[in-house]
């Protein structure tokens, strides 16, 4: 985990040096404290963070026909309307009587051409492979593919059958109160003989903006989240944002002949949502993937990339396209999988107005629906800090290999006493626990490791610390197998890609083989009398929560919903049969299975072509899972680091161990270069009395608003009244009587201050 957030620290901080370096040629007559104050406020104006919104901004206005459409379907809140011809459609809030239109009204206007005016205008394009293996598209206007609509009670249903392709299928419009559902059926979907389906775009344009004509932006669930604001086209993007929800299926990845990478990775979608806004505290609306995310990409066009406008939307892949070697140098050729991937499509778009409708009320909407499908479940928040300490690492020796004890488990009661002292609420993740230290023993985890204590001090030491309310959560994995290390069949046990090849990859040093999905919920189960045994109750899980994959093992297959299946059914066993179980940056499928939320993203990937970063699955998740930020002790600019935690309503976390982290030069953990306790102590009880001061006033509360009054300023409001200032800026910030201090906080409640703090 260490290594990712170092790496995108590294990131976030490249644009902002260089910003401040064009700075200084800019401004070099300048005062040095005016040449600081530009430069400080240019960095919170950077996509990095969240921009102040236009106080100029209109009310969106509307010129609509509808010529060629016909009411399908009407309820309190909206009205459908659908062209028979081409699937279209046009949705009217009846509150706002706003119309979001899935094509364009004069087409003939804009800067088009002939392809990606027929994707505009049709509600289903797809790609497929013809009789001689060529990769076609299709709308449904390419070849007049008239569609047989018959009207329901709650919309409308289309039986489709595209002339070129041959493809025939069905979609299913209907309302469902402010919501639009969108479905195609999987048994619905028939190929013909001689083509085959490869990908689904469904209503590509529905909410699409040409330029900047409209005040708004797109929401992709980048990281934390990111927005990318309506804008002239321009050359500041080449390429579209395509994210694979739930990341990349590691099954049809080309296997790579390099060692070990150092490429900083961007983040994974862990949410299956997107937005639009069109408006802000206008109109706006959330898509929610509720059937085909498994297989499905997010996509996100700005202006300026292929066309004018600036649409998202979601593609659903029924063949992926994998590289298959056919030479023991690597030579082969690329294919697409013969069989069709078995799932179905469904959107949910759900349709937000004024104080509703930006990236906040789509974050609310989103919750709302999770707890609808009880996908997300009230879990104990307190205001805390989590303590994850190193027990042992291995060490290679010119003969044999040896055990560095970094922290031995019988030393930690002895550091919270310590902090005890000042820090009422925390908890500790042990780590590098089993026999031979913490990388290379994977898949086993027991027994215990000799060197950092025996099975009675284990047990006494987690008595010790529960009696001081602290809970223990031993970390482990279902997902990793290192190459040489007992515990599985390389033959039976790991998982195979399409091309037959395992999963694999290579990691500090050493090749890392990915458990099937069967093996890790065996594995679970079997272990769980151990950890009885050993007195644990509360485990912490790594890599299984954030990484989800096929496996085309001959006798063990598994498609990626059955993988999800597998790994629910897994943490079901181990929460009833062990206790409490902790999740690094768990997906949404494992939230309700999640006791804690490990390693939340606190930035986006920082792509080009956004805008802003906003704290999206925060505020989803805020005052039902408490959560933890990436390590503090690998961040260069603690000040801000922790002001963003208490606006993103985060709990902070330390890397520690007992003895000094020089002694891991030669190891894999080699990267850990600063993480004694006795040299962190201090930052450990300022960072909690931080947080303790501004987030211990809304524990268990959850967002209700944010606003971004000027730039390096956030006040955000929870649901029990309070209100959380935080000043970025290097100058103090007043308002109704409340000065919140240069890169400080307050926490105020019918505008006077609770609890403030400064530098």
């Amino acid at each position: 985990m260490y290594k990712k957030i170092m790496l995108a620290l590294v990131l976030l901080l490249v644009p902002i040096t260089v910003l401040a370096a064009q700075d200084d040629k800019k401004r070099t007559d300048q005062p040095p404290e005016v040449e600081k104050t530009s430069q400080n406020v240019m960095k919170y104006t950077s996509s990095l963070f969240t921009k102040p919104e236009k106080k100029e901004a209109k009310a969106v206005q509307q010129e609509n026909s509808f010529k060629g459409f016909e009411k399908a379907a009407e309820n309190e809140n909206l009205v459908l309307y659908v062209n028979e011809e081409n699937l279209a459609i046009k949705v009217q809030n009846k509150k706002t009587k706003y119309v979001w239109n899935s094509g364009l009204d004069k087409p003939d206007q804009y800067r088009l051409n002939k392809t990606w005016e027929q994707m505009a205008q049709s509600a289903i394009t797809v790609d497929y492979m013809d009789r001689r293996g060529k990769v076609r598209t299709e709308s449904i206007t390419t070849n007049d593919s008239r569609p047989r609509v018959k009207v329901t009670d709650k919309g409308f249903t289309a039986s489709l059958y595209l002339n070129q392709s041959k493809l025939d299928f069905e979609v299913k419009v209907e309302l469902d109160g402010s919501d639009v559902v969108v479905s195609i059926p999987e048994e619905k979907i028939r190929e013909s003989k001689y083509t085959k389906l490869i990908s689904m775009r469904v209503y590509p344009f529905l909410g699409a903006v040409n330029e900047n004509d409209i005040n708004g932006y797109m929401f992709i669930p980048d990281g934390s989240g990111a927005l990318i604001r309506y804008e002239k086209s321009s050359n500041k993007a080449d390429a579209p944002f395509t994210g694979a929800i739930y990341g990349t299926d590691e099954a049809f990845k080309k296997t790579e002949t390099k060692k070990d990478t150092k490429v900083t990775p961007a983040e994974e979608i862990k949410m299956p949502v997107f937005g639009a806004v069109h408006g802000v505290k206008q109109n706006a609306f959330l898509a929610v993937v509720e059937e085909g995310y498994t297989h499905g990409d997010i996509l996100a066009y700005p202006a300026g990339v292929s066309t004018d406008f600036n649409w998202i939307a979601s593609e659903f892949h029924f063949r992926k396209e994998y590289y298959q070697p056919t030479s023991k140098n690597m030579k082969g050729l690329t294919l697409y999988q013969k069989s069709k991937n078995p799932f179905g499509v469904k959107l949910r778009y759900k349709f937000l107005q004024e104080e509703e409708a930006d990236y906040v009320g789509m974050a609310k909407a989103y919750q709302d629906h999770l707890k609808d499908t009880k996908q997300l479940k009230k879990k104990k928040d307190q205001t805390g800090v989590r303590l994850e300490f190193l027990g042992g690492e291995g060490k290679e020796g010119l003969l044999w290999d040896s055990v560095l004890p970094m922290t031995k488990i019988t030393s930690i009661p002895k550091m919270t006493d310590e902090l005890k002292k000042e820090v009422d609420h925390m908890f500790v993740v042990y780590k590098g626990w089993s026999k031979g230290g913490l990388t290379g023993t994977l898949p086993n985890k027991f027994p215990f490791e000799n060197n950092l204590g025996d099975k009675d001090e284990v047990k006494e030491t987690i008595k010790a610390l529960q009696k001081d309310n602290i809970q223990t959560y031993f970390q482990t994995d279902y997902t990793k197998a290192y190459d040489g290390a007992s515990g599985y069949s390389g033959s039976k046990d790991v998982a195979k890609k399409i091309s037959s090849e395992t999963i694999s990859n290579r990691e500090n040093k050493k090749t890392v083989y990915y458990l099937s999905p069967e093996k890790a919920l065996q594995q679970g189960s079997d272990e769980s009398k151990e950890y009885k045994d050993l007195g644990v109750s509360n485990i912490a899980v790594d890599t299984t929560g954030y990484t989800l994959f096929s496996d085309f093992s001959t006798k063990k297959s598994s498609e990626r919903s059955q993988t999800i299946k597998t790994y629910q059914e897994l943490f079901r066993t181990l929460k009833k049969q062990v206790g409490n179980v902790a999740l690094y940056e768990p997906s949404t499928y494992l939230w309700s299975e999640t006791d804690r939320y490990l390693d939340i993203p606190m930035n986006s990937s920082n792509y080009v072509f956004e805008t802003d970063t906003v704290p999206f699955m925060q505020i989803v998740l805020k005052g039902y899972m408490p959560y933890y930020a990436p390590y503090s002790n690998f961040n260069s600019d603690t000040k801000d680091q922790m002001l963003r935690m208490i606006e993103y309503g985060a709990y902070p976390s330390f890397l520690l161990t007992e003895e000094p982290s020089h002694l891991l030069a030669k190891t894999a953990s080699k990267d850990i270069y600063t993480s004694e306790y006795s040299i962190w102590k201090d930052k450990i009880i300022d960072q909690y009395k931080m947080v303790e001061k501004s987030l211990g006033q809304v524990e268990g509360e959850e967002i209700v608003s944010r606003n971004v009054p000027q730039t390096g300023i956030v006040e955000v409001t929870y649901s029990n009244g309070k209100v959380i200032i935080v000043n970025y800026t290097n100058e103090p910030y007043e308002k109704n009587g409340v000065t919140v201090d240069a890169k400080g906080f307050s926490v105020t409640e019918g505008g006077e201050a609770d609890e403030k703090a400064g530098e």
